[in-house]
């Protein structure tokens, strides 16, 4: 039988021991304020447990602080919290308590009434009709739907702060409430938590492990080590900080990105939480770059430069996304510095097998191995129309000095140097050019170096930068990369020098104080001993060199030009490499002569006999003396020329640039200046080299 509250008010008043069985909250609450009314106590079972207990009591340790209290009491009580105790325990325990009741409700000695839950109450204990006849058993309201057990977490303190949570069981049982328990999530911090619980409910989660607690408590799931985790936890439990929040601020909010991450996750090596960043970076950084590609693999302090470099680029080669992952691992690449250079060697090595066409993205580090390969892979390709474009961008260096835009003022003089540059870059040499070396007669109008600076040194605001060694091949190349640098060009010709070309023959006369020191030696030490003096350096690698050389050219150009209103830069001479080729190629000859030659590319001339076909003759007042120069790439019996060599008659030794730099913004137009009669330089002084 099921009575309202109204019918059972009038039966409610009673000192037998009784279970009152009720639908709803709402209901237990009027039925409580009734007995409350008529004088009797309420007796919570969270009055059994004292805040100390470190466990919850089982039920009958409950059932036994229960019986002491009512019979204490000596008046009329009314338990309540049974649901929310109930809600705790598992079906084992809740089976045990209903058993403990079942004997109270039978031996009828305390003056009490348990309100329970109908949902909760295990009605099969008390079939017979005996109970529900004496009031014993009481069904109070209608059917009540499923009830939902609340969810509760025990956590160790060690592990999160206090907070709102639960300090114990006395008081997660206050929360519960009277009743049946309203469905939100609890959490239970207790001081000392570090066994499970025998005997709880499913719904209550005894968190012990720390990747449980992480998880629960910090969002975090990924899977780091133990004590790294416990490490990470404790922090943000110290700092009462988030972790991803804690991990920014120690990882720097400026540093989570594609540019700086990696640069930052190495200067974070010997951090205790090392692998922490990891996660938080997945976290925070888009899922379609490079790096979030790179954070997907195992990474560890050791392997993370060799991923990011190397390894992780070439799973990656031919993806659709390959030329934004390649830009974005060059950003990163440049803020790491150096560091990154032998495994960037490692990545070209790897990758030789690959297409131009694949690769050419990923060579965009700007480095110097990348330069090398660049220059090997373009020796094998067609230069009949200059540099292919898809390299322009990755070396614009090399795209400046194989340029073929500029005039050098004769177009057999500009194409011999296109073709000579070409050629350089391959590092070949063919029968055709040697023989067109030989028989080329430079012009006879061409601008004299030493004629143009003697107009020039007369101006007391103008400047001289020597480079030793720097032929007219590199016109191109100086120009091109001037005006991208934005350097103002008053003129630019292409000059001859003395021959024979050797310093002593061929003096530049300036005032000392106008000549930017130290004269640059570079390019003619390359030419002479390779990119490194004593090493076998690839022709590749002496090419990088050289060209890296012209970085410094326009930044003491540059210099220059804040003290200065003109800058002018010249050469003593320049070089030939492709005389050595000839030579090895076995494309040109051992010119014969008695005795020792006074060098292999001149020599002072025969007494009273006509230079042979193979030479140039040249007078030198000074000296009283005939010389012959060498024409082309023969050569004279004298050791000499592993790279590239000096004193003969070749374009490419004879002829240098010539380039006025303004302070000033002015309109360049190229122009030849006509020949004119050398007229000899006295030197006075202040005028010496």
């Amino acid at each position: 039988m099921r009575y309202t509250l109204n019918d059972y008010y009038a039966l409610a008043d009673s000192t037998d021991t009784r279970v009152e069985i009720y639908s709803d909250n709402n209901t237990a609450a009027q039925l409580l304020a009734h007995h409350k009314q008529n004088n009797a106590f309420e007796l919570h079972i969270n009055d059994c447990i004292s805040a100390d207990m470190l466990t919850l009591p089982m039920p009958e340790i409950i059932m036994q602080a229960l019986d002491e209290m009512i019979i204490n009491a000596k008046k009329r009580m009314v338990v309540t919290g049974i649901d929310a105790y109930l809600s705790l325990l598992n079906k084992q325990n809740v089976e045990r308590f209903m058993t403990a009741l079942y004997s109270r409700i039978d031996e009828g000695k305390l003056n009490v009434a348990y309100l329970i839950n109908q949902y909760r109450f295990d009605d099969s204990k008390f079939s017979n009709p005996k109970y529900k006849n004496s009031l014993q058993v009481v069904h109070i309201g209608d059917d009540s739907h499923h009830m939902q057990q609340p969810s509760v977490n025990i956590v160790s303190r060690k592990w999160v702060q206090q907070g709102s949570s639960m300090p114990n069981w006395k008081s997660l049982l206050e929360v519960l409430g009277q009743f049946v328990p309203i469905c939100e999530e609890q959490t239970l911090v207790l001081e000392k938590f570090d066994i499970n619980q025998a005997g709880l409910s499913d719904n209550v989660f005894q968190l012990l492990d720390i990747y449980s607690v992480a998880e629960k408590f910090y969002k975090i799931t990924v899977d780091l080590p133990e004590e790294l985790l416990e490490l990470l936890i404790l922090k943000c439990k110290e700092s009462n900080i988030k972790p991803i929040d804690l991990l920014e601020k120690q990882f720097g909010h400026e540093n989570a990105n594609i540019r700086c991450a990696i640069k930052r996750l190495l200067e974070l090596k010997n951090d205790d939480i090392w692998l922490a960043y990891l996660w938080f970076l997945k976290r925070k950084i888009d899922n379609n770059s490079y790096l979030a590609v790179v954070l997907s693999n195992e990474l560890t302090k050791d392997n993370l430069l060799r991923a990011y470099v190397c390894d992780v680029a070439i799973t990656v080669l031919t993806d659709a996304n390959a030329v934004h992952f390649a830009d974005e691992r060059a950003l990163a690449i440049k803020e790491i510095g150096n560091f990154a250079d032998a495994l960037i060697i490692e990545f070209i090595d790897k990758t030789k097998m690959q297409t131009n066409e694949t690769i050419v993205c990923w060579f965009n580090c700007h480095t110097e191995a990348e330069y090398i390969e660049i220059v090997r892979r373009v020796s094998e390709t067609d230069l009949s129309n200059g540099l292919p474009k898809i390299w322009c961008n990755q070396y614009p260096l090399l795209a400046d000095y194989l340029s073929d835009e500029y005039d050098y003022g004769n177009k057999d003089i500009t194409n011999y140097f296109n073709d000579y540059r070409r050629l350089k870059i391959k590092n070949d040499v063919t029968e055709d050019f040697a023989k067109q070396a030989f028989n080329f007669i430079l012009p006879s109008d061409y601008a004299l170096r030493d004629v143009l600076l003697q107009e020039l040194v007369l101006e007391n605001n103008t400047a001289l930068i020597i480079v030793d060694g720097m032929g007219a091949e590199y016109f191109p190349l100086i120009i091109a990369y001037a005006k991208r640098n934005s350097l103002n060009i008053e003129n630019a010709v292409i000059s001859a020098v003395k021959l024979p070309s050797s310093t002593e023959y061929n003096p530049i006369i300036w005032n000392k104080d106008r000549i930017l020191k130290p004269n640059i030696h570079e390019i003619d030490n390359v030419s002479h001993d390779g990119a490194k003096k004593h090493e076998n350096c690839s022709p590749e690698k002496n090419i990088v060199a050289t060209l890296a050389v012209f970085k410094d050219i326009v930044n003491r150009i540059t210099q220059g030009l804040t003290n200065y209103e003109r800058v002018v830069l010249t050469a003593d001479h320049g070089s030939s490499r492709l005389a050595v080729l000839a030579h090895e190629k076995e494309l040109v000859k051992t010119l014969q002569w008695i005795g020792k030659p006074q060098d292999w590319r001149y020599t002072v001339a025969s007494e009273n006999a006509a230079p042979p076909l193979e030479f140039e003759s040249i007078y030198i007042a000074e000296s009283n003396k005939k010389y012959w120069i060498v024409r082309g790439y023969n050569r004279l019996p004298k050791k000499g020329g592993k790279l590239s060599v000096h004193g003969g008659a070749t374009l490419e030794e004879r002829l240098v640039p010539l380039i006025v730099f303004s302070k000033a913004k002015v309109d360049y137009i190229q122009k030849r200046i006509e020949n004119q009669t050398i007229e000899q330089i006295v030197e006075r002084p202040d005028l010496d080299i």
